[in-house]
């Protein structure tokens, strides 16, 4: 962002503005206004008060004849004119102050609300666009970048945007405020004219702002990066615990952390130097030019009253251009975030809903089609060449190959994961493109091999299948899927409270959950995505019981390598290379395919080693 002119910041930041701030805009408004008039009684009130009012009060000089015919109006009977000027001097300071302070106090509390409520609707939008968004987006974004961007750069958006609003009205109508006062004092006393060359002063300012603000934003982008890295070497270490922990990784991440956390440190306090020193610097010069008046005051004869006044207008023109130059650098730091935040808001949908969507029929049958179907997740290296397959309703299709053959890649196709580049997908004769996701999903139930279990109840977990199901529905899919079994054992039954991921439950368990939620479903289309692979070969047992209840009378696509999981298929895909090599029953592919029989005997072997020492180890 450094390399680009500060006109350019505000077509990044309008469209926010625009979209965000109008909702609030009432208490925007209200905010700005109660600034207006804090900053008025700031800039005009308390000059005036030192100037005209206090030698009134003291005697010094004589009071102006609009103090006198006011007070001669409303003068109490008794009180003579002296006692009149005091009582009003000393009630018109506290006014002005408590004035100001309501003031202030509005602005600041209308503002923060309004931002809060904007950084609400920033984030709800933001996790919202990324529910929606292709498994291609997610592929190219790190989690920790997305974590950053929704929670840290909404956050810093709602702070300088508050700030800026605040500043960008206050301070310039300050400066204003008390460059009025400094015109009316130059026009009422030819003494003080000659002080309001000290204005050209502030014009030195200038250069000095723009200098550190360039600065100050080369640290700003980097500070931003910074914060991406910490929270995304956070997130990594959280999600594999298993494996810090069983090669006692602890220190090499802790280390690593520390290692990232210094340079973000070391990026922040240079950021701080410069923001910290414009400060001072723009002080010394308001400093040189109050000199200038005092001695220039003097000279000319000016009045201890006057050079007061002028003093605290100096002062109240000479903190705007400081507080303006904050404002600056808040501008472009927030521009950087929206950046960001732009990067998912305005991100392609790559997998849009359709215009004009299409309805699957009533029952849907569930009979799937790949058309001439290609694919790749890069371009020129296909993962998928050329399939054509027709899968009947009802029909159980085992999907086997090596690692990387194209399986997975298969299944989401169907779930409309990513769009084919070439052919088409198709369920019950319609294309999947032209599907809505609500009918979409609701024709595919998945089992995959890790159970995304919620923090709730294990009910609720499993009600997650069909929303609107009843307490009664949500038993009986529990009793099909063997989870009455270990919930009989637990207090709370199915109301217990898991943890994330859930926690609690042990791998069968939460699978059984995760099966119970397809029996709920009870959609035409059935994955078992690698469904036990997980598992050790007792509790594979009790799943594969509640599997093939399942599969009954759905059409059912199993990704397993273990070759005991896929018994009852009635047909077998073998994949190789992004290609369909082969396609039948078990009796004919082992006869027939080199490369089907080569897995399945390999993987017999193994589950007979598996089994032996998995007796071996019950007999100990």
């Amino acid at each position: 962002m450094e390399s680009k002119p500060q006109q350019a910041i505000w077509p990044i930041i309008r469209p926010v503005l625009l979209r965000y701030v109008r909702p609030v805009r009432v208490l925007v408004i209200l905010g700005v206004a109660a600034g207006v008039v804090a900053a008025a009684l700031s800039g005009f009130g308390l000059p005036f008060m030192t100037k005209s009012v206090f030698p009134v009060v003291f005697g010094v000089e004589p009071a102006p004849e609009w103090m006198k015919e006011l007070l001669a109006r409303y003068l109490p009977a008794g009180m003579s004119m002296e006692q009149s000027i005091l009582w009003l001097a000393a009630l018109l300071m506290p006014l002005i102050m408590f004035l100001r302070g309501i003031a202030t106090y509005f602005n600041s509390y209308l503002l923060t609300k309004a931002g809060m409520e904007m950084l609400a609707r920033l984030r709800s939008d933001l996790f919202a666009r990324l529910q929606w968004l292709s498994f291609s987006f997610h592929d190219r974004h790190s989690r920790g970048n997305l974590m950053t961007t929704v929670l840290q750069f909404t956050q810093l958006v709602q702070q300088q945007l508050v700030s800026v609003m605040n500043d960008i009205i206050i301070q310039p109508l300050t400066l204003l405020a008390a460059v009025g006062y400094l015109v009316y004092a130059a026009l009422s006393s030819s003494e003080s004219a000659i002080l309001l060359g000290n204005l050209l002063i502030t014009a030195g300012c200038i250069p000095l702002v723009r200098f550190v603000g360039r600065s100050i934003v080369k640290q700003m982008r980097k500070t931003l990066a910074g914060m991406d890295v910490i929270t995304a070497t956070v997130e990594e270490t959280f999600n594999t615990q298993r494996e810090v922990r069983a090669f006692n990784l602890q220190k090499r991440q802790e280390e690593l952390l520390r290692k990232v956390i210094r340079a973000f440190n070391a990026v922040l306090l240079r950021m701080t130097a410069w923001h910290q020193g414009l400060s001072p610097a723009i002080e010394v010069v308001s400093a040189l030019a109050l000199s200038y008046a005092l001695y220039q005051g003097c000279s000319d004869g000016l009045t201890l009253e006057q050079f007061s006044a002028i003093a605290l207008a100096f002062y109240f023109c000479y903190d705007p251009i400081k507080r303006l130059g904050a404002v600056s650098n808040q501008c472009v730091m927030m521009a950087m975030a929206i950046e960001g935040i732009n990067r998912i808001l305005n991100a392609k949908d790559e997998t849009p809903e359709p215009a004009e969507p299409r309805s699957l029929p009533v029952p849907a049958p569930g009979a799937v089609d790949f058309e001439n179907v290609s694919f790749s997740y890069t371009a020129g290296v296909p993962v998928l060449r050329n399939i054509n397959v027709h899968v009947p309703a009802g029909q159980i299709v085992a999907l086997v190959g090596p690692s990387g053959s194209g399986k997975t890649t298969f299944i989401n196709l169907i779930c409309r994961f990513y769009d084919v580049q070439t052919g088409r997908v198709c369920i019950d004769g319609v294309d999947v493109r032209e599907l809505s996701r609500m009918e979409r999903t609701k024709a595919i139930g998945l089992v995959s091999q890790f159970s995304a279990l919620f923090r709730d109840t294990i009910r609720e977990n499993i009600r997650l299948g069909r929303p609107e199901a009843s307490d009664e529905d949500v038993l009986r899919a529990g009793d099909r899927a063997r989870v009455t079994e270990f919930t009989d054992s637990l207090p709370e039954g199915y109301d217990r409270v898991l943890a994330e991921g859930g926690g609690g439950l042990s791998g069968g368990q939460r699978q059984r959950v995760s099966v119970a939620r397809a029996f709920l479903r009870n959609a035409p289309i059935l994955i078992l995505d690698e469904a036990t692979s997980a598992l050790d070969m007792r509790s594979e047992a009790h799943i594969q019981a509640a599997l093939d209840e399942l599969a009954r009378g759905h059409t059912t696509f199993i990704i397993a390598h273990r070759f005991s999981t896929i018994r009852m298929a009635e047909r077998i895909l073998v994949f190789e290379n992004g290609s369909i090599v082969a396609d039948g029953p078990h009796t004919q592919l082992y006869e027939t395919c080199m490369l089907y029989r080569h897995l399945y005997d390999e993987q017999v072997s193994r589950e007979r080693e598996t089994t032996k020492d998995e007796k071996e180890a019950s007999a100990c």
